[in-house]
């Protein structure tokens, strides 16, 4: 008897060791906010299909299933989620379809359409999820992507505003656009390129009033979607660019445009942008920091770049952080933007008999190396 219950203890304890050991099932953002391994996306994948699979009331399993997913095979590795389908990966389609069964009109089934469906009529399905929980989290980027497109400047700034209000958004985000904005000169036009490059600049324009002169223009929105570059180049009095063939759609074509067009105005490119918008004209582009400007004249740009780091950029945040905070694998890879500044601030440091300050820029710039892990960066500045 007393061996009988040995045995059942012993299998109990493991049972339970067994289970504390699985997956449990965590929110599922998108690689904007977090970013993770295939494996992980894999474990949460069926974490949450199994919550679903038992019968769960928590809606947001269906969102945190379906990110899983489209992270996996749309950021991640396609070939391997590919070879792994079955259970718990599957494609968009059939989750969406099973979530229209599961919980019809509910907000999170609308998201999932908004987010599945890449015609117009996911404008749809976002205006119906902003009926049942207006401005929330899940939807804000793609309300004021809406209101952007439309130049409808009202609920942009309501939408921006809302945004800041909620501290969704890194408030590290916040600082790195803070810092370019204030660097750039008046009326000027900044090119940036991601959601993480551009959203924290216009949230700052609209909630916080901070440098409404300049016109942040998104390159893949304005190199493809002709009604958010017509209404923009109409109210900034910019010679509308037709483009006849969706060959002609380049990154490209656009900033060509800009640069024969627009000579009223000083025209730069996040230093978070692809190389290849500007290459035809690299020569004639000038590091100042977080952006690059063109200019087709040469000045003394290690100046300007100089008076930016030293008495206009808030750092600090690169040093530590105080807080946890969930979007730290991307803030940690944002801040990797600043090092080829470091790198140029140092070397003109080094020129000039600064050792102080090159050691300085040095510290900083081996704190945020290591924490992006973009050690390779470390041999640019010396031993």
């Amino acid at each position: 008897m007393e061996t009988k219950t040995r045995l059942m203890v012993l299998v109990m304890l493991t049972a339970y060791v067994l289970q504390s050991f699985a997956q449990q099932p965590e929110p599922v953002y998108s690689v904007v906010r977090q970013e993770h391994n295939f494996d992980w996306y894999e474990q949460q994948a069926k974490a949450w299909k199994q919550e679903i699979d038992k019968g769960t009331k928590n809606n947001m399993a269906w969102v945190y299933w379906y990110e899983a997913n489209r992270m996996a095979c749309d950021f991640i590795d396609k070939e391997k989620f590919e070879s792994k389908k079955g259970d718990y990966f599957v494609t968009k389609t059939q989750i969406v379809e099973m979530a229209e069964k599961a919980i019809p009109t509910s907000f999170e089934l609308y998201f999932l359409k908004m987010k599945y469906d890449k015609t117009r009529s996911s404008d749809e399905f976002l205006f119906k999820a902003q009926e049942i929980r207006p401005f929330d989290n899940l939807i804000l980027p793609n309300l004021l992507n809406f209101y952007q497109i439309k130049n409808d400047k009202p609920n942009a700034e309501l939408t921006c505003k809302k945004w800041f209000d909620s501290n969704e958004m890194p408030q590290e985000l916040l600082i790195t656009a803070y810092n370019n904005l204030v660097s750039l000169d008046s009326n000027a036009i900044l090119l940036t390129y991601g959601d993480n490059d551009t959203y924290p600049y216009w949230v700052l324009q609209n909630a916080q009033k901070l440098r409404p002169d300049v016109l942040v223009l998104i390159i893949p929105m304005a190199t493809h979607l002709d009604e958010y570059r017509a209404n923009v180049f109409k109210e900034k009095n910019i010679k509308p660019l037709i483009f006849e063939n969706d060959s002609d759609r380049t990154d490209q074509a656009l900033f060509k445009h800009l640069i024969k067009n627009v000579t009223d105005r000083p025209i730069y490119v996040s230093a978070f942008a692809s190389e290849g918008v500007y290459k035809e004209y690299s020569n004639k582009m000038y590091s100042v920091g977080l952006s690059l400007k063109y200019s087709p004249k040469p000045f003394d740009n290690m100046a300007v770049l100089r008076n930016n780091i030293e008495n206009k950029y808030m750092l600090d945040f690169l040093k530590r952080s105080f807080y946890n905070n969930q979007a730290q694998s991307v803030v940690n890879m944002m801040s990797a933007g600043y090092l080829a500044s470091f790198q140029k601030l140092y070397g003109y440091y080094k020129q000039a008999g600064k050792n102080d300050q090159a050691q300085k820029i040095k510290k900083l710039a081996v704190t945020v190396a290591e924490n992006a892990g973009k050690t390779e960066w470390l041999n640019y500045f010396g031993k």
